[in-house]
C-alpha cells in the first residue's frame, strides 16, 4: 500500500496546463484529488494476485496494482485511446508496483532475479494490427519500457520482450462476453520467429493494462509456453470489476457457505445482489 501511495503522490505533482486524466478538471495532468481517490480505491496491502471468475484455462497467476475503476479507469482509457501518453507518468509507477510484487512473491521469478540467472522476459500482450494503425503506436509497449526505466531492475534482471503478434484478424473485444472473447482469441497469437531462441527455457512475465475475462492473457500465455517458456506469470495495472458470465456447463462459482458478498477473499464485481455477479477471487 505504501508503494502505491508513493507512486501516486509523485504522479500528483505533475502540473501541466491541461485537463486531469482522471476527472477532467483543468490545471493538472493528474490532480491531487484523483491521486487520493486511487489510493483509497486501491487493494488493501498493495498489489495482489487476482483471478477472474470464470477463469480461462491456462491463465497464469496475475498480479494487479489496483481495481479498474474511477480515476484509474479513466486514465487508462485516455492513455490508450485519447492520445494522453503523458499519463504514463501515472500508470507506469502502478505497473511497477504490480511487477515488483510479482517478482518478490513468485518463487521462481524471485529466485531467477536474485541468483543472476535471468533475465526474466517481460512480454507485453500484443496489439492487433488494427489497433496499431488506429493509435499509431503500441501504448502498452511504451508503458512497459517506461516502467522498467523507472524501476530498480537492471537488464540482467528484467528485459522487455515484445515477442508476440497476431497471426490472424480478431474482432474488437469490447462488448464480447467471456466465451466470445475466448473463441475470438483462440490460437490468434504467435511468437515472432526471431524471439523463439530467447523464449526457449526462459522465465516470462506477461504484461497487460487491465485484467477483464483473462482471455487475452491466457492466449498470450499459451503462445509463450508453446515457444518453450516456463514458468509464466502476469501483471496488470488494474483488474476489472465486471458483471459475471456463467462458465460453460455451470453457473458462476458460488460464495463459500456463510460468506457474504464483499467479505475478505471476495470482490463483488457489479450488479445488484442475486443478479449473477462475478467475483475476482483474491487468494
Amino acid at each position: 500500500m505504501r508503494g502505491v501511495a508513493r507512486a501516486l503522490g509523485a504522479a500528483a505533482e505533475l502540473a501541466l496546463p491541461r485537463v486531469c486524466g482522471g476527472c477532467g478538471g483543468e490545471g493538472h495532468s493528474w490532480c491531487p484529488a484523483c491521486a487520493r481517490r486511487v489510493q483509497v480505491e486501491s487493494f488493501d496491502g498493495g498489489a495482489r494476485v487476482v483471478r477472474p471468475s470464470p477463469c480461462p484455462v491456462g491463465l497464469p497467476p496475475v498480479w494487479a496494482a489496483v481495481p479498474y475503476t474511477g480515476a484509474v479507469q479513466a486514465a487508462l482509457v485516455a492513455y490508450k485511446d485519447a492520445d494522453r501518453r503523458d499519463l504514463a507518468a501515472v500508470l507506469a509507477p502502478l505497473l511497477g508496483v504490480a511487477l515488483g510484487r510479482a517478482l518478490a512473491d513468485h518463487p521462481v521469478l524471485a529466485a531467477t532475479t536474485a541468483s543472476g540467472n535471468g533475465p526474466v522476459l517481460a512480454v507485453p500482450v500484443p496489439s492487433s494490427p488494427a489497433s496499431r494503425r488506429r493509435r499509431g503506436d503500441a501504448p502498452l509497449e511504451e508503458l512497459l519500457d517506461r516502467t522498467l526505466r523507472l524501476g530498480p531492475w537492471s537488464a540482467r534482471e528484467v528485459l522487455p520482450a515484445p515477442a508476440g503478434r497476431f497471426r490472424r484478424r480478431v474482432a474488437d473485444q469490447a462488448g464480447l462476453d467471456q466465451r466470445q472473447r475466448a473463441t475470438n482469441l483462440e490460437h490468434a497469437i504467435e511468437i515472432r520467429p526471431r524471439w523463439h531462441p530467447a523464449l526457449r527455457g526462459a522465465v516470462c512475465i506477461l504484461v497487460d493494462d487491465v485484467l477483464t475475462t483473462g482471455a487475452t492473457l491466457a492466449e498470450t500465455a499459451r503462445a509463450v509456453r508453446a515457444a518453450g517458456a516456463h514458468p509464466v506469470a502476469a501483471v496488470t495495472v488494474a483488474a476489472t470489476r465486471r458483471r459475471g458470465v456463467p462458465a460453460a456447463g455451470g453457473d458462476v462459482p458460488a460464495r463459500r457457505p456463510g460468506q457474504r458478498a464483499g467479505a475478505p477473499g471476495m470482490v463483488r464485481t457489479g450488479g445488484p445482489s442475486g443478479s449473477g455477479d462475478a467475483f475476482l477471487r483474491i487468494p
